[in-house]
């Protein structure tokens, strides 16, 4: 949990020490034999399976697509193991592990109590004199959806499970106004073209960065050699690394002692000193994690860094970021998934430390040899699970944990007469004030106009807006006053969003303004919360818990917070279920899609 990182050799599994820096690098721990599951007796298994598995293998019945958008039929009581697994939850990290458990052959059954899927990930839209607008609700920075990568495991994982997404690619990823009056700072993908243009506000600066631009390569270029693919969260993490990653993992040695460290260890290492340019990776690093870059783990720093360089571009998701979730949710139904919307779980079903499946609030118990939260750390272990179910010790590190600050939200329909941004991009970064903290609630501003690189997000002639920031929980009520609190709130964002379009207030014929409140109703999230801000080094818990048969998925557990490392946790997780075999033909399957697209990385 938030303790300090343990050394490898702490480990309740001794794994091989190039697997330790995986873990060091990664945030995770192997899970203890109280946390693992036991196997399941199987009467008939294929001999070609090995009887390790978490669940037993059955042929799963096919759920049409269709049946994700209807409204859920009235569960049934259930006393048999109908699925493999049941997953709370329908994020990122729930529907990955969902999508790939499905690919392999397990039958999921996932249950989401919003009337979509995608968690922070879903859309929504809103009808006007002027026609229809989409926005998004979460994530707006994109890369490496549909180009194999070391950063972000989507890219593979929808190519393996024949769900590959449509995206617009564009450079640079957008437009960071650090300094008030300035013009803003242009941040291309490609590191050279970034020096440049970190040039014309830090000559100093910029050649620290240029200086630095081989080492950071060559970190990426070390880091790409163990695919998150590869990963699971047991002791037969040390199989796989030992059989194909060993002369990968060696790479990393130089850097082994500073990756798992804070980022301004690494920058230090970098030789980066210069003000504006350390100012630069805290903000970076504040988008990354939510924290600056003394509390981001330097990997993490290191992995964006490079892949972006890597890439070249970013990528924006055609129909905006539920179509990543669209696409995960399909692979789960054509595997003979199963997702019921609008399904709410009460508890989870514990029985002398092993979980059991779940209770759902209309007192229906929906049995499970595994179980799965994709709910957040402090909503799993402060209300899915029964009192007295875990230690009191866990429960206490677990709820423990620190979450990061809740957002104010403004999501904006308008009048896009006269407006371009082919120059800026639709990305924009604002630091209100430049004197103040990165970090400090209302300070940076966020801004996507996402119709910019996708038109059908908007009606013609007009464009769709959002904007958000980091608002405190505290203090936030429904009651007399809330709506003019809200709106004062959002005067920061209208402040911010003036520094792009100087005259957005006549330009708006739509509306939306949402609170941390609204953030926690529609997001499902304990205090609206944007995720665990876990500061380096300590380490991110891994999905394994104290009760066997229950796993934890998303944001608040290894790697981390954000859409690449959510879907990572997933991947994770599910690989973690699986027998040895059927990871290292997953991980075949997964070579050879690199290796037809041309990215393969030798080892």
């Amino acid at each position: 949990m938030n303790t300090p990182r343990a050394p490898c050799s702490s480990h309740p599994r001794r794994v091989s020490a190039a697997a330790c820096v995986i873990f060091e690098l990664f945030g995770f721990r192997t899970m203890s034999a109280s946390s693992s599951i036991r196997a399941t007796p199987v009467a008939r298994v294929s001999a070609s399976r090995s009887s390790t598995s978490r669940f037993p293998k059955k042929t799963a019945r096919r759920v049409s697509s269709s049946r994700r958008l209807a409204a859920p039929p009235r569960a049934v009581s259930s006393t048999s193991n109908d699925a493999d697994v049941i997953i709370i939850g329908s994020g990122v990290g729930g529907l990955t592990a969902g999508a790939l458990l499905a690919h392999y052959g397990r039958k999921v059954l996932i249950l989401e109590s919003h009337y979509a899927t995608g968690g922070a990930a879903h859309g929504f839209q809103k009808k006007t004199d002027v026609g229809e607008f989409r926005f998004d609700t979460g994530p707006s920075f994109f890369a490496g959806l549909t180009t194999i990568n070391a950063l972000n495991p989507l890219a593979s994982i929808l190519t393996l499970v024949g769900e590959p997404i449509d995206t617009v690619k564009y450079d640079p990823l957008g437009t960071f106004h650090l300094e008030k009056g300035k013009p803003g700072l242009r941040r291309h993908a490609d590191l050279s073209k970034l020096v440049t243009e970190v040039e014309k506000f830090s000559p100093n600066g910029a050649a620290q960065l240029a200086a630095a631009v081989p080492r950071i390569r060559e970190m990426y270029g070390a880091l790409s050699g163990l695919p998150t693919p590869a990963l699971r969260a047991d002791w037969k993490v040390g199989l796989m690394i030992a059989s194909r990653y060993m002369k990968s993992m060696a790479k990393l040695g130089p850097y082994a002692a500073i990756l798992p460290n804070p980022t301004v260890g690494l920058l230090d290492f970098l030789n980066i000193k210069d003000p504006w340019m350390r100012r630069l990776a805290d903000l970076e690093c504040y988008l990354l994690s939510g924290v600056d870059a003394n509390g981001t783990v330097a990997a993490e720093f290191a992995a964006v860094f490079g892949a972006s360089d890597d890439l070249k571009q970013s990528e924006f998701p055609k129909g905006g970021a539920e179509a990543i979730t669209d696409a995960l949710a399909r692979a789960v139904l054509k595997n003979g998934g199963e997702i019921r919307l609008k399904t709410h779980v009460d508890k989870i079903v514990v029985d002398n430390g092993v979980a059991r499946g779940v209770l759902l609030r209309n007192g229906v118990i929906l049995s499970a040899p595994v179980v799965m939260s994709n709910a957040s750390v402090w909503d799993t272990y402060g209300q899915l699970l029964p009192p007295g179910s875990v230690s009191k010790k866990e429960k206490e590190d677990a709820l423990g944990i620190p979450c990061s600050e809740s957002f104010m939200h403004l999501h904006l329909g308008i009048d896009a007469t006269g407006l371009d941004f082919a120059e800026t991009g639709g990305h924009h970064v604002v630091v209100r004030d430049d004197t103040k903290p990165i970090d400090k609630p209302g300070n940076v501003c966020m801004i996507s106009i996402a119709s910019v690189w996708e038109p059908d997000m908007a009606p013609k002639g007009h464009h769709c807006i959002h904007a958000y920031t980091m608002e405190p929980f505290e203090g936030w009520e429904r009651g007399p006053g809330y709506e003019t609190r809200k709106k004062e709130s959002a005067e920061k964002l209208y402040e911010a969003l003036e520094v792009v379009i100087p005259d957005i207030r006549k330009r708006v014929v739509l509306e939306m303004i949402g609170s941390p409140l609204t953030h926690k109703h529609w997001m499902r999230r304990h205090r609206g919360t944007y995720g665990a801000a876990i500061r380096a080094p300590a380490l991110f818990p891994g999905p394994g818990t104290g009760i066997a048969g229950l796993y934890r998925v998303g944001d608040s557990c290894a790697p981390g917070v954000g859409l690449p490392a959510a879907a990572s946790s997933g991947v994770i997780a599910a690989n973690t279920l699986v027998t040895i075999n059927e990871h290292f033909k997953l991980m075949d399957d997964v070579d050879a899609i690199a290796k037809k697209a041309g990215r393969f990385v030798e080892r």
